[in-house]
């Protein structure tokens, strides 16, 4: 039996493979930390449309990320929901930490549903039962009937058979009342007062995005530097 053995000084092959890969690491870097923030912003967005009632996906839009890049090796999952056409502040930060809300762009009030609303309307609250349409509609005029039986212009509109009105509470607030267009009792829908104190919500922005990080950062490292290897390493 014949053996040929080779040999070889691989320590200049060794090095330059290692200098090779660390020109290649913040593209690594920049592609782990993007793809984390991305798992977190999905994580996040479930969250939302489990905490809250939602019209369309304007609030799940609103948690957003910014990428990170070799040169800046930070990316970032935020909350965009403000408005800025009204001023009105990005909402979600009061959902997140708790704290006093109160009406903004020259608004007086904040609209606050009550038991009766939510008998009416116990899902996403349509539009024509909104503050904005009843508050209008207090200001509108309608065809009812006097005492009399007597066909009269009054200055209500009805809205699902029933009239809306604005009135002064005892306690200083002010209230959208509503009663049936043929009774006489009323009750509140809304309660329009000066400040609303939040509570902390199902968001959990914070803990989802630290929760992600931990389980995702190293998978996610795997798989750009197997995007790197299978495109080939470049000099």
């Amino acid at each position: 039996m014949v053996d040929v053995c080779i040999g070889v000084d691989a320590s200049d092959l060794i090095r330059a493979r290692r200098e090779l890969e660390k020109r290649h690491v913040p593209f690594a870097l920049a592609s782990t930390l993007t793809a984390v923030a991305q798992d977190a912003q999905q994580a996040v967005r479930r969250n939302v449309r489990a905490s809250f009632k939602l019209r369309n996906t304007w609030t799940e839009q609103g948690v957003k990320i910014k990428a990170a890049t070799p040169s800046n090796l930070q990316a970032v999952v935020y909350t965009d929901t403000a408005n800025r056409a009204t001023g009105a502040p990005d909402y979600l930060v009061k959902q997140e930490d708790g704290g006093e809300r109160v009406p903004v762009n020259g608004r007086q009030h904040i609209a606050v549903p009550t038991r009766y609303l939510r008998a009416m309307a116990p899902g996403v609250i349509p539009a024509e039962l909104r503050p904005r349409n009843l508050l209008g509609a207090t200001g509108g005029r309608y065809a009812g009937r006097n005492r009399k039986g007597q066909i009269a212009i009054k200055n209500q509109r009805i809205v699902r058979g029933m009239v809306f009105f604005v009135q002064d509470l005892k306690n200083g607030h002010k209230a959208i009342f509503g009663r049936l267009a043929t009774g006489r009792d009323a009750a509140p829908f809304y309660l329009l007062v000066d400040e609303v104190r939040i509570k902390k919500s199902g968001l959990q922005m914070v803990a989802t995005v630290q929760r992600i990080v931990r389980e995702r950062l190293e998978r996610q490292w795997d798989i750009a530097w197997k995007r790197i290897y299978d495109r080939g390493l470049k000099l």
